[in-house]
C-alpha cells in the first residue's frame, strides 16, 4: 500500500488513530508528534506515539520509493536535509516574485542543482493561489511574501523520522532529537496550530499545485483545528 501519496488515504483512515498500548509521553514529545498530525491523518498513523502502527514492510517500501531511504546512512541524509534545508529553500527563493513584492527569483540560497526546479514550483503556486485565497489561507498572492513553509518540511520530518525509527534505521534517542528539533523550528516560526497549518498547506501547494489532494490536505487541516478530538486540541502549540 502506498501510504505517502494515495488520495484515498486522505478520507478513509480512522480519525485520530490512537496507539492501543501507548507509552506515556511528555507534553513536549506529544507536541512534537503533533507537528506531523496532518501527515498522521493522511497516512492513518497513530497520532499519539512514536510508533506509527503501520506494517514494517510497507514502511520500508515507501521510504525507499518516496525518499530513497534504504538504510541508516540514507535515513540520516534525508532527515538532515528536511531539518536543514527542505523545500522552504525554494519557497524563500520564489515568494517575493510570486507575491508581486519582489522583482525576481532570489537564487542566493539555492545550490546549482536546485535552481532548475524553481520554474515548476512557481507554476504550482500560481496554479494554487486562487484555491488558497478561496479557503482563506491567504487574502491574495501578496501575503505569500510574509509566510514561512517551515511546517511543510517539519511535518514531513516528523513523519519520516517515525518511519525510520519503526524501520530500525535510527535509534529512539535520534528519533526524539529530530522530532524535538522540528517542534523547536516550528515554535520559532509560528504562534499557533492555525499558523502552522497555513504554512504546511502553502508548502504543499508549492510542491503539488492545486490538485485534488491539496483539497484533501486542507480538509485534514481544518479538522485538526476544529474537531474536539483532534491532537491539536489536546496539547498546546
Amino acid at each position: 500500500m502506498n501510504i505517502f501519496g494515495m488520495l484515498s488515504d486522505l478520507f478513509n483512515s480512522e480519525d485520530y488513530k490512537k496507539n492501543p498500548a501507548p507509552r506515556e509521553l511528555t507534553d513536549e514529545q506529544l507536541a512534537g508528534i503533533s507537528i506531523g498530525a496532518i501527515n498522521s491523518e493522511q497516512t492513518g498513523y497513530y497520532c499519539d506515539s512514536l510508533e506509527t502502527g503501520a506494517e514494517i514492510f510497507d514502511i520500508k517500501e515507501n521510504l525507499e520509493d518516496y525518499y530513497g531511504i534504504t538504510d541508516s546512512a540514507s535515513a540520516v541524509d534525508t532527515l538532515d536535509w528536511l531539518l536543514e534545508r527542505g523545500h522552504r529553500v525554494y519557497f524563500d527563493a520564489i515568494k517575493g516574485m510570486v507575491s508581486g513584492r519582489g522583482t525576481g527569483v532570489d537564487v542566493s540560497g539555492l545550490e546549482p542543482g536546485e535552481q532548475e526546479r524553481v520554474g515548476g514550483y512557481i507554476s504550482n503556486l500560481e496554479e494554487a493561489s486562487e484555491d488558497l485565497a478561496e479557503e482563506d489561507y491567504i487574502n491574495d498572492k501578496s501575503d505569500l511574501a510574509d509566510i514561512s513553509v517551515t511546517a511543510w518540511d517539519m511535518g514531513r520530518l516528523v513523519l519520516v523520522t517515525r518511519c525510520c525509527f519503526d524501520a530500525g534505521y535510527i535509534s529512539e534517542n535520534d528519533a526524539w532529537r529530530y522530532i524535538n528539533s522540528a517542534r523547536i523550528s516550528c515554535k520559532e516560526q509560528y504562534g499557533s496550530w492555525k499558523e502552522l497549518a497555513r504554512g504546511y498547506v502553502i508548502g504543499r501547494a508549492m510542491w503539488s499545485g492545486g490538485d485534488m489532494s491539496l483539497s484533501g490536505i486542507m480538509a485534514i487541516a481544518e479538522g485538526l483545528l476544529d474537531d474536539d478530538e483532534s491532537p491539536w486540541k489536546r496539547v498546546k502549540f
